[in-house]
């Protein structure tokens, strides 16, 4: 595959922490070059006496991984808990905003392979990054696999992500498509975080460019067959094929 379209990337880290939020915000920001702000998020669990959320403004892709890492490791030097409630949430877009508007939503949600690395940060039941393989699965349940028509399923699908109350579209969901429908639409990739996930740079960066490569594929039809693929395999229809798609 050719080389990735230029990006945008900014975060969002979930902590709990011993120290004010203000000082702590103070001392990253000075750490990381980043002009991050704090902010409240009742979603989280750490028993800390002070526990908040990071958001960073976007940045270009290869400053904004090198800000990742300072980030990690900032938490890794300072009294910040991460658990099962914390996660990192990757918002991403392309540097031309025409693309962002063209990104196939529900291409990009197969094409992400959100469940491996749901199992990866153990946030697999996390109620806060469903996958949305599982509400795929559910819509493909019972078919009759001689009469399937997996053009005819692409296009429900395009109908289920074009209602407003779709499990497809909704905020938790591990690749939330949601954010596309927005005045500045982006990605936001919820799978990451969990227990210690500051001590986890590498897997971390690994996920993050893997997200980004499906970004690329999910425009045009180059991988269309992909999608059709993965598809008929969860309808079991195809025999023998892996269920996975290739990073």
């Amino acid at each position: 595959m050719k080389k990735l379209l230029p990006k945008h990337i900014g975060f969002e880290f979930e902590i709990g922490s011993s120290i004010g939020r203000r000082t702590v915000i103070n001392k990253f920001n000075k750490y990381t070059g980043w002009k991050a702000k704090a902010t409240s998020d009742p979603s989280i669990d750490t028993k800390m006496k002070h526990e908040f959320e990071i958001v960073t403004p976007p940045v270009p892709f290869a400053e904004g991984i090198n800000k990742l890492k300072k980030a990690l490791k900032f938490f890794q030097t300072e009294d910040i808990q991460t658990n099962y409630s914390t996660g990192i949430h990757v918002n991403m877009s392309f540097v031309k905003s025409g693309y962002n508007h063209d990104i196939d939503a529900g291409k990009l949600q197969i094409l992400v392979d959100d469940l491996k690395w749901l199992k990866k940060f153990d946030r697999i039941e996390n109620e806060y990054s469903c996958s949305p393989k599982i509400h795929l699965g559910e819509m493909l349940c019972g078919v009759n696999k001689k009469k399937f028509n997996v053009e005819k399923f692409i296009h429900k699908l395009q109908e289920e992500i074009d209602d407003d109350y779709s499990d497809l579209t909704e905020k938790y969901c591990a690749v939330n498509i949601g954010k596309l429908f927005e005045k500045k639409p982006y990605v936001e990739y919820r799978a990451l975080g969990g227990k210690n996930y500051q001590w986890k740079i590498n897997d971390i960066v690994k996920a993050i460019r893997e997200f980004s490569k499906a970004m690329d594929m999910s425009l045009g039809g180059r991988y269309d067959y992909l999608v059709k693929r993965y598809i008929k395999n969860m309808a079991g229809i195809v025999d023998g094929q892996m269920s996975i798609i290739p990073h």
